[in-house]
């Protein structure tokens, strides 16, 4: 009986305790307007040639009310202030590529209870085009993308969080179709994302989360060209320090710096070649 009755009190320590820290959920903005403006600096090495990308825009989310649907959340997106350049060695120029973007508007469709973005669409002729053009080069994907992840819950999901708190999301699936500029691609892509909530600080009335974010992906398979097959493996490693505003759902800023490694290997001659990529971008959102 004492034995039982030592244990029963440890519980109920135990449950006292853990609760006197206050628990957050990490939820994202779903009806208020606002902006995001991005800055990015992209470099890539491959053989003797090095290349450097600037890019930096706003991107406006402005939230449409659902009418029939209710199991929807409906936003538009816009693209304006879009500003890039190329350098290629010594020699700068203009991306006029990447400043297509501007002026471009999309339509993005999200589930209500899941927070995953069903679709996307361009609104007119130049905004599809432009999504296309995206979407077939990747390093025009990582800089002027316009994916926009999970809308509800951008560090995985509606769980109570409490500060030291470390947690990790891993996915695993096929890669298939248009990936890293093969029309034709059959493989697997892993992602394992581990966040660590490092501390709460209050700012102009509102809350705001120190998130520290490692992500490491790898895609691995067969890309096949017009006379080629080639065995492919990225891996990717994201490092970033982000302030997440809890009262708002915004990302306050986000800080992060990308290593990618590409090694292609041909299937007819066993010739290797390796590509080195790195990136960084500064984020912050605002309500407008």
């Amino acid at each position: 009986m004492k034995q039982i009755k030592y244990w029963l009190f440890i519980s109920a320590l135990s449950f006292a305790l853990s609760n006197d820290r206050e628990g957050y959920r990490l939820i994202g903005n779903s009806t208020q307007d606002f902006y995001m403006d991005v800055e990015s600096i992209f470099e890539m090495s491959f053989g003797p040639w090095d290349f450097l990308n600037n890019f930096s825009g706003r991107q406006t989310f402005e939230f449409v009310a659902p009418k029939e649907k209710q199991d929807e959340i409906i936003s538009k997106l816009s693209w304006s202030r879009v500003i890039a350049t190329n350098r290629r060695d010594d020699k700068v120029k203009p991306n006029h590529h990447a400043q297509k973007q501007n002026g471009t508007s999309y339509t993005a469709t999200y589930d209500s209870v899941t927070g995953k973005q069903i679709s996307l669409v361009g609104n007119d002729e130049a905004s599809t085009e432009m999504m296309e053009m995206v979407e077939s080069d990747e390093v025009g994907s990582l800089l002027s993308g316009t994916e926009t992840g999970n809308i509800l819950y951008p560090f995985g999901s509606d769980s109570v969080r409490y500060v030291g708190d470390v947690w990790i999301i891993e996915t695993e699936g096929e890669q298939t179709g248009k990936t890293f500029n093969f029309d034709e691609f059959e493989g697997t892509k892993k992602s394992k994302a581990t966040y660590n909530l490092k501390k709460i600080k209050e700012k102009r009335g509102s809350k705001i989360a120190y998130i520290k974010l490692n992500n490491n992906m790898e895609i691995v398979g067969v890309g096949g060209t017009d006379d080629k097959q080639i065995d492919l493996t990225i891996s990717t490693e994201v490092e970033g320090d982000i302030k997440f505003n809890i009262t708002t759902g915004l990302m306050e800023s986000c800080k992060m710096s990308t290593s990618m490694t590409t090694t292609g290997r041909d299937l007819e001659d066993d010739g290797i070649k390796k590509m080195f990529l790195s990136m960084s971008v500064k984020v912050k959102q605002k309500l407008k």
